[in-house]
This record gives structure tokens, C-alpha cells and sequence, in this order.
């Protein structure tokens, strides 16, 4: 027992250390925009915004066929591919001088995140089957240390004028030691449901449909998602060019958002763990998502700046994305790469829309972007208070 026990932890340990990765690499095209559309000759808003589309169109043609395979091949095929997609991507571009081929090489991100999170989510849970909502919502905490410490590196780099072609090396070399660690280790059972505290799994009062709250969720798949990648990668754009902030002190404010997005991270699984089911969870945070995005609505300028990024570090990135998911994973317990697949299908649909929509809402006015925020993380709240009210109808909510 101790040594399965040991197995799931380093398991877990090396999933959470990809995620680390995995959030640096969606978001280090913008922190590096200036030297990378340098290299590729061309423009530091809209030309790196298409190159950052690239990673959606990566997520959106894999996620969902990954999900299936992951259901029938197993998780460790999956994770291991996304790793070497990733080397790809970091590789490839310090050698790259043409936006298609980098827009190409973007989409490797896309396929390396659609592999890892296809092979990941549903291991954690496989890993962890009584304690599936916090292991899932710890996802997030990593993602978050990403996130906070790139813009950290970056303006080490600005500061002292170094190549940036290090930093990546230096994430290649991290990829393939955790490659090195992972690839030994035997993962449990596919088939591992979802259960309980105290090991229930037989919790339907009803028969739940996927043509309804199925599909409900795997939309807010994309409006979970879209309501932070606004925040996470066109922030600093915003206040740099809207507001008129200092690029450096534009590109810290990430850093705010994932430090609050840490702290958020810890409190919600304590609280799910402890207190609130994730159903309730997938309600509450979108709400103060709206709020946050609603004062900063009315009050754009620096100050305002730094508590949106904090406020939304701690609501719309606290791990509502992985709450939903494992609200599907509870209703469709036999399909949880399914779910992952399609509800992650979804929210690569963001990182397609939103670099091509918000840079042009923010150069004609920068509260148009933060209007479309309110709207979808306002959308994310209809939507679970409609999954909320069929979920007590067909699940016992005292066994869960």
C-alpha cells in the first residue's frame, strides 16, 4: 500500500512539474514578444498575436482525439508525448525566422498541451480517486508558479540584455530530466472511478445527459478558460498601451495575478476538500470574476490594474476550469477521458478567439476587452447555475 502510495505521489509530483512547463509555454511568446518578433520581422502585437493563435489551433485538432485514446491506450503514452512536444516548440523556435513556421511551431504547444492534459487530469484522479477535486484544483497552483515566475525571468533578461535562447535551454533541460524521472513509473488503472470520502461511488438518483448538462459543461470549458487567458496574456498589452503603464511594471502585474492565483489555488481545494462541493465552486468563483471585472470596467487606470490582476489571480484562476471538469467526471464517471478531451476541446477555442479578437478591441478601446471578459465570465455563471439545478436531480449530493 505504501509503495502504490509512493508511486502516485511521484507521479503526481512529476504531472505537477509539467504543468509548471506547461504554463510558461503558453504565455512565453507575449512575455518574450519584443525578441521574438525581432527575430521573425514582424509586428509585437498583432504578428505575435497570430503566432500565439497557433497554440490553439495545436489544442483544439488533438484534445479531443486524445481524450478518446487516453480512455483506451492508458495515461503515460500521453503525458510522455506532450513533454517531447514542448522540447519541439523550445527547440524549434530559437532557430526560427519566418511567422508561419513559428505560428507551426505554436502549434506544438497546443498539441503538448492537449496530450498532457489528456493524459494528466484523468491520471490524477486515477492517482487520487477519493480526493479527485483537490488533486485536480492543485493543477492550477503550478500553472500558477509558472506564470509567476517567467515575467521574473524576463526582466532579468531586459535587465542584463541576455539572449533568450537560455531561458529555453534551460526549460529544455527541465523537460527532459522530468522525462528521465517519469518514464520508469507504472500508472494505476484507467478504469479507477471517481469516488467519495469514504469510497462511494454509488451516488445517481437519476440518469444524467450528455446532450444537456454534457454539453453545458464542455462550454464552460470555453468560458473558463477565456475569462483568464484575457486577463493572463493580453493584461500587461492592455495596461501598457491603454492605460499607459511602464512596460516592466505591465509585465509584473502577471506576477500579481499568479501569486493570487497561488494563494486561491491552496484555499479552494482546502475549502473543497473541507467544506464546498466543486458544483458549488463552478458557481461562486465566475460570480466574483463578473465583480472584479466590473469595477475594473469603470475605473481603468494603474491602481485598478494591479487589483484586477490579483482579484482575478483569485477567482478566475483559482481552478474553475478543473472544478468543471471534475463536475464531469462525477456525472459521466466511465468517460473521464471523454470529458477531459471535449471539455478541454472547448477551451482551445479560447486561445484561438482570443489573440485574434482582444488586440483589436483594445487598439480601438481598451474597455471593449475588458467588456468581453465581463460577458463571458458572466456566461460561465448562467451556465452553472443550469448544470447546479439538474446535478441535485440526478446525484445524491450527501455520497459526493
Amino acid at each position: 500500500m505504501n509503495n502504490n502510495n509512493n508511486n502516485s505521489y511521484s507521479i503526481a509530483g512529476s504531472i505537477y512539474a509539467n504543468y509548471i512547463i506547461q504554463s510558461i509555454a503558453l504565455i512565453v511568446i507575449m512575455q518574450f514578444s519584443e525578441e521574438i518578433s525581432a527575430q521573425l520581422n514582424t509586428n509585437p502585437l498583432d504578428g505575435i498575436g497570430f503566432v500565439a493563435s497557433g497554440i490553439g489551433f495545436g489544442k483544439i485538432f488533438l484534445m479531443f482525439a486524445g481524450g478518446i485514446l487516453s480512455d483506451r491506450f492508458g495515461r503515460k503514452p500521453f503525458i510522455l508525448m506532450g513533454m517531447s512536444c514542448y522540447i519541439i516548440f523550445f527547440a524549434g523556435i530559437l532557430f526560427c525566422h519566418n511567422t508561419i513556421v513559428a505560428f507551426c511551431l505554436a502549434m506544438f504547444i497546443g498539441a503538448g498541451n492537449s496530450f498532457l492534459d489528456t493524459g494528466s487530469m484523468p491520471a490524477l484522479t486515477e492517482c487520487f480517486p477519493r480526493s479527485a477535486g483537490t488533486a485536480s484544483v492543485l493543477i492550477k497552483a503550478f500553472i500558477s508558479m509558472g506564470t509567476l515566475v517567467l515575467p521574473f525571468i524576463v526582466t532579468v533578461f531586459h535587465t542584463y540584455h541576455l539572449w533568450y535562447g537560455y531561458a529555453f535551454l534551460f526549460f529544455i533541460a527541465c523537460i527532459i530530466l522530468n522525462l528521465l524521472l517519469l518514464a520508469p513509473r507504472k500508472f494505476p488503472s484507467k478504469n479507477t472511478v471517481i469516488c467519495g470520502d469514504e469510497g462511494n461511488n454509488d451516488y445517481f438518483i437519476g440518469k444524467p445527459n450528455i446532450k444537456f448538462e454534457g454539453i453545458l459543461l464542455i462550454i464552460m470549458g470555453f468560458t473558463t478558460t477565456a475569462t483568464f487567458v484575457i486577463i493572463l496574456q493580453w493584461l500587461p498589452a492592455i495596461a501598457e498601451r491603454g492605460i499607459g503603464m511602464d512596460q516592466i511594471a505591465a509585465k509584473q502585474l502577471i506576477s500579481y495575478y499568479s501569486t493570487a492565483s497561488i494563494i486561491s489555488v491552496f484555499t479552494t481545494a482546502y475549502i473543497v476538500k473541507k467544506f464546498i462541493k466543486p458544483i458549488f465552486c463552478i458557481i461562486i468563483l465566475p460570480l466574483l470574476s463578473v465583480l472584479t471585472l466590473l469595477v475594473f470596467l469603470f475605473n481603468l487606470n494603474p491602481t485598478m490594474s494591479l487589483i484586477a490582476a490579483i482579484g482575478m489571480g483569485l477567482t478566475a484562476a483559482g481552478g474553475v476550469l478543473q472544478l468543471t471538469l471534475v463536475v464531469m467526471q462525477q456525472l459521466f464517471p466511465d468517460r473521464k477521458g471523454f470529458a477531459v478531451g471535449t471539455m478541454y476541446t472547448a477551451s482551445a477555442l479560447s486561445f484561438i478567439v482570443i489573440p485574434l479578437i482582444v488586440p483589436k478591441l483594445a487598439m480601438i478601446n481598451v474597455s471593449y476587452a475588458i467588456l468581453v471578459d465581463l460577458v463571458v465570465a458572466l456566461s460561465s455563471v448562467i451556465l452553472g447555475l443550469v448544470v447546479y439545478s439538474r446535478f441535485k436531480k440526478v446525484v445524491d449530493m450527501k455520497k459526493i
